[in-house]
């Protein structure tokens, strides 16, 4: 009787992990009609050839096996106060190869960002003052960028946020999307890295800061809010 029990729970048990949800187990590229079948989403803008999925669905707020979703106001599930998850789409290709995790409430995103240190470890790029904090690392064929922001308002109430956007490294179009604002740093090592003198070598950010400290002094815009 003990076996059959187990015979009949043992699938359902595969079920369940079968049809569970990680953003941080996800490979790119992303086939999202796979995704629009099974969870809610919306199609939310096309930007610069890129059309836009969101979606506040609880069970794509999932990364590394914890949940990540919550709101601001329980009587708005909306992106402006809730928690949430886009996919980005290259029109030219067709394929899903990034995707954004904002989390807008105080606790999930200070409990994310030790999730994430702990999964990524120590970065080169990481710039920090007393209102926002830049951070990359490049693991494998993924580029993670992110971002935490200490100036949010929500009805007179401050709170604390981040963004982790995951962007498949060669998907170019997305690649030029992501890195800008306080990730454009990055965007310029990476063009001295691809420069000739640097090919087949070791050239990490530190390097290239280095190198600015060196060139321009320590008065270099690279050396300011630069945590080493």
């Amino acid at each position: 009787m003990k076996s059959i029990m187990m015979l009949l729970i043992f699938p359902l048990l595969m079920s369940c992990q079968t049809n569970s949800f990680d953003l941080d187990k996800l490979s790119f590229p992303i086939d999202i009609s796979v995704i629009e079948k099974k969870y809610e989403l919306s199609k939310n803008s096309d930007l610069s050839g890129i059309i836009v999925y969101n979606s506040t669905d609880p069970a794509l707020l999932q990364f590394s096996g914890f949940s990540f979703s919550g709101t601001l106001d329980k009587q708005d599930n909306s992106i402006l106060s809730t928690n949430y998850v886009s996919f980005y789409e290259n029109r030219t290709t067709n394929k899903v190869n990034a995707y954004r995790l904002e989390i807008k409430t105080t606790s999930k995103a200070e409990e994310f960002e030790k999730l994430l240190e702990k999964k990524v470890g120590k970065t080169d790029f990481y710039y920090r003052d007393s209102e926002f904090s830049y951070r990359v690392w490049n693991r494998g064929n993924k580029l993670y960028l992110f971002e935490t922001n200490n100036t949010g308002k929500y009805n007179d109430e401050k709170f604390k946020s981040c963004n982790l956007y995951v962007v498949a490294n060669g998907d170019q179009l997305l690649n030029n999307y992501f890195i800008s604002g306080g990730f454009q740093y990055y965007g310029d090592y990476l063009q001295e890295k691809n420069k000739p003198e640097h090919k087949g070598k070791t050239y990490t950010y530190r390097n290239f800061v280095d190198e600015k400290e060196k060139d321009d002094g320590k008065d270099s815009f690279y050396l300011k809010d630069y945590v080493k």
